[in-house]
């Protein structure tokens, strides 16, 4: 699981910066929201518009599109008023017990990259360049014709057969793989793009368990045609679609007829299932758009008390969220913009507010920071 991430001269954020995943001394949800009494189940960043909340996520979000393939250029990433000729990546996991420091750098200048793995200071894996090692045990890969666009580490997984004979790289590849980033403004959850991918795979049986629980009005169905209260619509007999059904009124609804809250929703309970269900990461931009505050505070719940070993890591402008009910004081990220010198983060619990207080009330009141300010003047 991810620990610690630390951004340098990427996006907005200018000097290194940490992000802190492991749990402080608070007893606030150490049942649901901490794992193993150290590590937490993911964060909530919260702030101003254009604070770079959104930055920390891509933070993230951009070591997993390398790992899959999906193509990231380091160019982009630069902070844009920065002329530091370089972006710095660190990462911080852990898994089976052992800590996995993985560190990036890409030189802007030459389109060199630099890769660097260790577990608990042993020296994994190590790239400059063209030229790349991998040590697990005795045994030593060298190779000299690596791609600056892609990861060492990936081309070394897909060689060696996703690292047989070293479990800890194993479990962070698994981790990174069952990983997904999502846009909160998902322009593709208007066509139900993810959800009909998997229902054509999967049927639609384990979206509704998932709905079921959530205690949601509506279940889904998938064909050609849907029926109920004396209506009957149909798309054809060579074409399959999602249909929206309300289990007190049972009226069919083709999903991109549906309302925009239903279609995010539907539509991003598959990555919530696969996340659930194996170790990953799932990441949520803008989390909450389109969705009433108390159906994203139940989904942020759910998610804490039923997934194991994956994080869930958001952004979002629902002060709901900000509540010892919900997040711990130690997951809740404050991001503000500093002018010139970037983006910075400051967590909650930094502030040291005791477990009874009421930390959105505190928060409207400026009495943390990353409040915006609109006032007349």
């Amino acid at each position: 699981m991810l620990t610690k991430m630390y951004l340098t001269n990427f996006l907005s954020f200018f000097d290194r910066t940490e992000i802190d995943f492991t749990a402080s001394k608070y007893n606030i949800l150490s049942e649901t929201n901490v794992y193993d009494n150290t590590i937490l189940k993911g964060g909530l960043f919260i702030g101003p518009n254009a604070a770079g909340k959104s930055n920390v996520l891509k933070g993230i979000a951009f070591l997993i599109n390398m790992i899959k393939g999906d193509g990231e250029s380091f160019e982009l990433y630069r902070c844009r008023f920065s002329r530091l000729p370089f972006v710095i990546l660190e990462y911080e996991f852990n898994f089976l017990n052992q800590k996995v420091v993985y560190k990036i750098e890409y030189s802007v200048k030459t389109k060199n990259m630099s890769e660097e793995i260790s577990i608990d200071d042993r020296l994994i894996l190590k790239r400059e360049g063209s030229k790349g090692e991998l040590t697990i045990g005795d045994t030593v890969a060298a190779d000299d014709q690596l791609d600056n666009d892609t990861l060492f580490l990936r081309t070394a997984s897909f060689n060696t057969g996703r690292f047989p004979q070293e479990p800890v790289l194993r479990k962070l590849m698994d981790y990174l793989n069952n990983s997904y980033y999502v846009d909160g403004y998902n322009r593709g959850a208007s066509w139900g793009k993810c959800i009909t991918k998997y229902v054509d795979e999967y049927g639609v049986e384990k979206i509704n368990k998932y709905l079921q629980e959530f205690n949601y009005d509506f279940f889904i169905e998938y064909g050609s045609e849907s029926s109920g209260e004396g209506a009957t619509i149909s798309v054809g007999s060579n074409e399959k679609i999602v249909f929206f059904k309300r289990k007190s009124f049972p009226f069919p609804s083709i999903f991109y007829d549906e309302s925009q809250g239903n279609q995010v929703f539907a539509d991003m309970l598959p990555n919530v299932i696969r996340t659930m269900e194996n170790p990953g990461m799932l990441i949520f931009d803008e989390f909450g758009n389109s969705l009433h505050n108390k159906l994203a505070e139940k989904i942020v719940k759910f998610f804490m008390k039923n997934a194991e070993k994956s994080q869930l890591f958001i952004t979002s402008h629902d002060t709901n969220l900000i509540s010892n009910s919900v997040f711990r004081p130690d997951q809740i990220n404050l991001v503000t913009f500093d002018g010139s010198n970037g983006s910075k983060i400051k967590r909650i619990s930094k502030f040291k507010p005791r477990e009874a207080q009421n930390l959105e009330k505190m928060y409207l009141g400026g009495m943390f920071e990353g409040l915006p300010s609109y006032e007349e003047v």
